[in-house]
């Protein structure tokens, strides 16, 4: 058993027998995946550890002129489904928590919000492959030199790099990322205890109907009911064959993935003390009825105002001028989708008799704009004052300097591989990748820097589309003692809008970037005069 924590569930590793051993053969070192391919074998039913998997191997040989076998290929077919089946059997919930085999037959998983957002999750190397918004939207780059053949890395989506960040003695990024994974955990909320808290208490507060003079007090019938389902997968790993004579420590690793929405606006006590007393005062009532009616009357007329520009022909305005006369008009502006929140949560325990040292990240791509055309807008903010370890020109020897722009930028497409040093949770960095959005990517826990690769030199017709940004802990190595656990937390963050203009946008909006234009707003005004209010309403 490892007591790793994963959110706010304590996790240990499963007993199952395919769980431990991940179907056998997927936990076999490379060469006697080889050596099994040359040598038809009968089937083989999961081990009961991992260790096992070569004792089973040699019986097998034992038994292979006994009958006629099926094919080697054919055998490890029929074992990742049924390992996929016992997942969805075990860890499944239709709908939230679905497992199915993807490219060339490896394990997949597939976490769906019912707000709309989802994210895929391969088994090997633990790669987020798929990020997407309530839109459809994908939000994560896949490289194109993927093969999908279970031994090479995934690369592209959300990597693990581990035990070793960037270049050094072991493969570039090191090797869980070559290993397969297994599942040892999911969990979802169907109801928080917060909420029912919240219920039984308004369901005391109803008690005390008193009447009008003497301050009635009701429970606020709009009091939020809405449930973050937040589906959420661990994966389990730990210490590898194949690798022990590279890295000889022997460790476990936990893995889970969160797919959820922003977590509400925590109150301090003395606003949630006001508000109770406030509950108490006649004059409190009325201003909340006040407010109330307010608000259904906005709706209303937000309503109507919808169904005038629906019917009427949507043209657009021409410049941001436009816009401004929109918001004069008093026009509502449109609601921006609820942001998706994806939270990577990367624990390591150290099983081992002496301490070891590591540094770690893990490597998201995103999607962007084509980024020579879009050069304006394709940018990371929040990063300036840092330090910067300059990697592009040579991997083992950085150049030290200061970032004193707002932006990172890549419209000159020239390779970037830069490491900001000191970049927790004290401030944002955010990413927009050319349109009318932002990332916000959070070092919540162990994450103490922020790497910027963009391979315009290596790969430059795929660079146009994408950019890399790193959460990692690589310029202070962690050491890890004897039976300790490091916790490594990312949380990215996709919204539906810009970000909030900082002055110097405010100033020069042509550094802002605008919503796609279709067909219909690219048709003129051929109304003459200013715009209608319904011609408004449809930017």
């Amino acid at each position: 058993m490892i007591g790793l924590v994963g959110g706010s569930t304590t996790l240990a590793r499963c007993g199952r027998q395919c769980c431990l051993a991940a179907q056998g053969p997927r936990h076999l070192t490379k060469q006697q995946q080889q050596q099994q391919q040359r040598q038809a074998r009968p089937r083989q039913r999961p081990c009961s550890s991992v260790n096992d998997v070569a004792a089973t191997a040699v019986a097998a040989e034992g038994a292979a002129g006994a009958e006629q076998p099926p094919s080697a290929d054919d055998s490890l077919a029929d074992e990742t489904l049924d390992y996929v089946q016992h997942c969805q059997e075990t860890y499944g919930c239709p709908g939230l928590i679905d497992f199915s085999e993807g490219h060339n037959g490896l394990p997949k998983a597939t976490l769906q919000h019912p707000a709309g957002p989802s994210c895929e999750i391969y088994l090997h190397g633990a790669a987020v492959t798929s990020w997407r918004h309530a839109d459809g939207r994908e939000m994560l780059h896949l490289r194109e030199s993927n093969t999908f053949d279970g031994s090479n890395p995934i690369s592209g989506g959300i990597q693990i790099a581990w035990p070793q960040y960037g270049v050094g003695a072991l493969p570039t990024h090191g090797f869980l990322q070559h290993l397969h994974w297994s599942v040892v955990d999911s969990s979802w909320r169907e109801r928080g205890e917060e909420e029912e808290d919240e219920e039984e208490e308004e369901d005391e507060l109803q008690q005390y109907d008193l009447d009008s003079q003497d301050g009635q007090l009701q429970a606020d019938q709009s009091a939020d009911s809405y449930t973050d389902w937040r589906p959420q997968l661990s994966l389990y790993a730990s210490t590898d064959s194949e690798w022990e004579q590279k890295w000889p420590h022997k460790f476990e690793a936990l893995y889970s993935i969160t797919l959820q929405q922003p977590d509400p606006d925590e109150q301090s006590d003395v606003d949630v003390a006001r508000e109770a007393a406030e509950q108490f005062q006649p004059w409190m009532k009325r201003r909340r009825e006040e407010e109330r009616r307010d608000a259904e009357a906005a709706a209303a007329a937000a309503s109507a105002s919808a169904a005038a520009a629906t019917s009427a022909a949507k043209q657009p305005a021409a410049n941001a001028a436009a816009a401004a006369m929109a918001a004069a008009a008093g026009d509502p502006d449109p609601q921006p989708a609820t942001p998706s929140v994806l939270s990577c949560l990367l624990q390591i325990h150290n099983c081992d008799e002496t301490p070891f040292t590591f540094t770690t990240g893990l490597r998201t791509h995103l999607v962007t704009r084509d980024i020579p055309s879009h050069s304006k807008f394709v940018k990371v903010l929040g990063l300036r004052g840092k330090f910067i370890l300059d990697y592009t020109r040579s991997a083992l020897k950085p150049g030290l300097t200061v970032l004193d722009e707002h932006y990172v930028t890549f419209g000159d497409m020239v390779s970037q591989n830069r490491l900001f040093v000191d970049c927790d949770d004290e401030g944002e960095v955010l990413f927009c990748p050319g349109n009318p959005a932002h990332f916000n990517i959070g070092n919540a826990e162990g994450f103490k820097d922020i790497a910027i690769v963009h391979p315009a030199g290596i790969v430059p017709r795929e660079a146009r589309r994408f950019v890399e940004i790193d959460s990692a802990r690589a310029v202070r190595k962690v050491t890890l003692q004897p039976g300790a656990t490091w916790v490594g937390e990312m949380v990215l963050s996709a919204h539906d809008r810009y970000w909030d203009l900082p002055a110097w946008e405010a100033e020069d909006t042509s550094l802002v970037p605008l919503p796609d234009q279709t067909a219909e707003l690219l048709q003129p005004n051929r109304t003459g005069g200013e715009l209608t209010s319904e011609q408004l309403g449809a930017i």
